[in-house]
């Protein structure tokens, strides 16, 4: 995988995960637990997630032969891709209900862990894992962009309530749309 692949990746995963629930949960959970305990337990549920979904989709990989492989990669993306768009043009905010008590950090790792089960990040980083074959690197990448994005939520919370979430989910599904094309006519990412 080359350094370019690697800050796709990660460009991508922040941008996804910039209004997403996670982003508001570390906020909420932040100012009642303070920002080191929020942060290293998200981050630690986020990665750990990432690296496992990397190589899940990296062994259906090994199962799957040439073009076969850019064709399921473009469903995949394109799937994620129109997800981002629809969830723009929906415009919906997500909120998070957390309970005003301070909680552990095994609490907060679940919490994150659970609510990204399923995520649009998770299923990115499996298109992407795909793609290249490159788990440990796909998963990394991903797991720093996550970590990126929720350290940028608690560090710049004000900043971040100003942004366009339709605006970001817009971008994120435009990208992907367009790697899911290359991906079709067997140009991989």
């Amino acid at each position: 995988m080359s350094i370019t692949e690697f800050l796709l990746i990660l460009v991508i995963t922040l941008a996804a995960e910039l209004t997403d629930k996670s982003m508001v949960a570390a906020v909420l959970l932040s100012r009642r637990n303070g920002a080191t305990k929020t942060i290293s337990a998200a981050v630690s549920a986020v990665g750990l997630e990432a690296l496992i979904v990397a190589f899940i989709a990296n062994s259906i990989r090994l199962i799957l032969k040439g073009s076969l492989i850019h064709l399921v990669t473009g469903i995949v993306l394109t799937g994620i891709g129109l997800l981002l768009l629809w969830k723009a043009l929906r415009g919906e905010e997500e909120e998070s209900e957390e309970d005003q008590r301070s909680s552990s950090w095994l609490k907060i790792f679940v919490i994150f862990f659970l609510a990204e089960l399923g995520d649009v990040t998770q299923a990115t980083t499996a298109g992407f894992s795909l793609a290249t074959g490159a788990p440990i690197w796909v998963g990394l990448a991903a797991a720093l962009g996550m970590g990126i994005s929720l350290t940028a939520a608690v560090a710049l919370t004000r900043f971040t309530q100003h942004l366009s979430q339709r605006l970001l989910y817009t971008l994120a599904g435009l990208i992907i749309l367009l790697l899911a094309g290359l991906s079709f006519v067997g140009v991989g990412i």
